[in-house]
């Protein structure tokens, strides 16, 4: 009997903890009730940029053949990375739904932070699993090539958060869009001119407001002017110092190594090394047209052309050790920096005329003039069969 009254006693014991322990914890839970009035500010959204490119056309549900469509989606914040969305055309309706590269965020609304706060919890868009344990939410989509606004809501901070998403309509297959698509890439370069074109008005009334404040200075030392490069593309005076080298002032070639960055893009090597009184700078061509400018110690340089590979002059801090450069790309719709290191090897400078680019120059010129001879010698030959 004693036995089986402490039985008894030790379930009726562990029943009481167990009803507490849930009660404790459906009073926390309840103490820590998420409110969703708050709105993140400006500078708690740091890091966010536009998407798109300027000159896009919208494409509605009507330009579209239903279907189901897997679509690229450009994201404004690195903070909201979307790994996979598939976009459901219907009778003139688009939805999308988006497979999270997180789970920091419980819900999302088809709108501003500010809308988000002021409306109806019933109007949030919560959260699904899918069957691989990821994050998915399934948004209307209004058009594609046009930013929409969507607000997040973050499980961490518990505020909402301005996000704006632009579903590409060029990642769509050709068949599917009913309507012509513009040329994303002349829209693009035409993106690239105007941002360099308001820069360099930014760097010559920099450079102007500079040189103004010089002349009226009662200092006899004239001070730098920090905006000349950027206007006449001239390395000298920049705050970032030329290393010096022991070479005849004239133009050579130096091979040149690239990291950092996604590894896709590169620079052409050898590349053009300028000696301007013992100093060096070097003439660089990435692999891609998108480059707008560069920052080397904090100075910006702007490109050589506005067209074809974008090509740069700056100066060689350091040889064969990394030099960190800056370069600002607009391959994804929106500006941003990335950071790279370039090794200019000092113990491979050659004769400019020894560079790839000037033996393929040779061998074009080569074969145009072989060209030029067998057609004259072919006209020759003809004129003189006719007499």
């Amino acid at each position: 009997m004693r036995r089986i009254a402490y039985t008894l006693a030790g379930i009726i014991g562990a029943g009481i903890f167990w009803i507490s322990g849930i009660t404790g914890l459906a009073k926390e839970e309840e103490e820590h009730e998420i409110s969703y009035d708050q709105v993140a500010s400006e500078s708690e959204r740091a890091g966010s940029a536009e998407v798109g490119i300027e000159g896009m056309t919208p494409i509605y549900g009507t330009d579209i053949t239903d279907g189901v469509y897997e679509v690229t989606v450009e994201s404004s914040s690195p903070m909201f990375p979307i790994e996979k969305a598939l976009l459901t055309v219907e009778n003139g309706s688009m939805t999308a739904v988006l497979t999270m590269g997180g789970q920091g965020y419980l819900k999302v609304y088809p709108g501003t932070g500010t809308q988000a706060a002021s409306s109806d919890p019933s109007q949030y868009i919560d959260f699904q699993v899918n069957e691989e344990g990821k994050h998915t939410f399934t948004i209307p989509v209004e058009a594609l090539d046009q930013p929409i606004a969507c607000a997040a809501f973050s499980k961490n901070r518990e505020k909402w958060y301005d996000r704006f998403l632009l579903f590409e309509a060029e990642s769509l297959p050709k068949e599917a869009v009913l309507v012509d698509l513009p040329d994303y890439e002349a829209l693009k370069q035409a993106a690239k001119e105007k941002r360099i074109a308001a820069l360099r008005e930014e760097s010559e009334q920099k450079a102007a407001e500079e040189a103004k404040a010089a002349d009226n200075s009662d200092t006899a030392e004239k001070p730098e002017t920090a905006g000349a490069q950027e206007t006449a593309n001239d390395p000298s005076g920049t705050s970032a110092q030329p290393a010096f080298i022991e070479m005849e002032d004239g133009e050579y070639a130096i091979e040149v190594e690239v990291k950092g960055g996604t590894g896709r893009t590169t620079i052409s090597s050898p590349a053009g090394l300028l000696v301007r009184d013992g100093q060096a700078y070097a003439r660089i061509e990435w692999s891609s047209t998108s480059y707008d400018y560069m920052l080397v110690g904090g100075k910006k340089y702007l490109p050589l052309n506005e067209e074809g590979y974008s090509t740069f002059e700056i100066p060689i801090t350091i040889f064969n050790e990394p030099m960190e450069v800056i370069a600002d790309t607009t391959a994804m719709s929106t500006p941003h920096e990335i950071t790279y290191q370039l090794i200019f090897h000092g113990d491979a400078i050659m004769s400019k005329n020894q560079t790839p680019q000037a033996a393929a120059r040779r061998v074009v010129y080569m074969v145009f003039a072989i060209m030029l001879v067998c057609a004259l010698v072919s006209y020759l030959n003809k004129r003189k069969r006719r007499s």
